[in-house]
């Protein structure tokens, strides 16, 4: 979709051809009808861009990826924070300050506004028709319930679960990896997860939240040398989050849809997704960094 070019419907040309042989008299009618037509025209133009909208949004819906953005509220929430300060230092006034900077239909409306600007047609068409196919719901349907799912209970099952396959069936873990690898892989995910952590950083610094000062050139060489244990990290936990959101699926679904996700262009939807996904939570994390500055430090009783 060719983004911000949406269909004006502007004045027919005979009607325009008819105001040049208009004669004293009649300029006030026709005046008022090309007011007219222009407000035809203007809200013709809304109504056409909030049909679109509603394309992108039911798209979000089919393919799960509205859960995707929407539980990073539930992460934010949950989490220490990007510095490991915020939570201990703040407590509820932290968690509270989460919720509202993360709101889902916020986060929502910045996807959608993503989408119009970065996804063709053919791509959301592309998408859409997996995901609202038999294989595509049930899948959608386990995708949502672990992004919902306890963070302890995805983590101990999981790990459980690729033990079993480790032994039982290798080829199933193979399969996991190879999704992994279709749509973005291990590097792609550190690289936008260091992008997140340093705005918010910055944004911290900035705003005088947390207690310490480096240059992004500084950050950035931190996060280098932390970049192995990342890779590693993140690797393990996505066999493990694989395993258990798809534990209760047949090897012959897990082999489509590895088949679906590499095919170049579900691999270019995912890419299109994926970089919406990572800017949403940059952007909310920034906010967030910017307004920890007006909490106060939990005092203990």
């Amino acid at each position: 979709m060719q983004t911000g070019n949406h269909r004006r419907i502007g004045i027919p040309r005979g009607l325009r051809a008819v105001g040049s042989l208009i004669g004293p008299g009649r300029g006030a009618w026709f005046g008022a009808l090309t007011v007219a037509l222009v407000l035809v025209a203007t809200l013709s133009g809304a109504a056409a861009r909030a049909a679109e909208r509603e394309v992108y949004r039911a798209f979000l819906e089919t393919t799960g990826f509205d859960v995707a953005i929407t539980s990073l509220q539930q992460d934010a929430m949950s989490g220490p924070g990007m510095s490991g300060q915020e939570a201990n230092e703040f407590g509820s006034q932290y968690v509270a300050l989460a919720e509202k900077v993360f709101d889902p239909d916020l986060m929502l409306n910045r996807a959608i506004d993503m989408m119009a600007a970065v996804m063709p047609d053919a791509l959301v068409q592309h998408g859409a028709d997996f995901y609202a196919s038999d294989l595509g719901q049930r899948l959608v349907a386990v995708e949502n319930a672990s992004h919902m799912a306890p963070s302890e209970e995805r983590r101990t099952e999981g790990e459980a679960i690729v033990r079993d396959l480790a032994r039982s069936n290798p080829d199933r873990l193979a399969d996991y990896q190879a999704m992994m690898d279709s749509i973005g892989g291990v590097d792609a995910s550190v690289r936008s997860i260091v992008e997140v952590q340093i705005r918010y950083l910055l944004a911290a610094m900035a705003a005088g939240t947390v207690d310490f000062e480096f240059s992004e050139a500084e950050l950035r060489a931190i996060m280098a040398e932390q970049e192995p244990a990342m890779k590693t990290e993140i690797a393990r936990n996505s066999i493990i989050g694989a395993a258990y959101t798809y534990r209760d699926m047949s090897d012959e679904d897990m082999r489509a849809y590895r088949e679906a996700l590499e095919d170049p262009m579900m691999q270019q939807v995912y890419e299109a997704l994926n970089a919406i996904q990572y800017q949403v939570m940059a952007e909310r994390y920034e906010v967030l960094a910017g307004q920890i500055a007006g909490l106060a430090p939990q005092t203990e009783l």
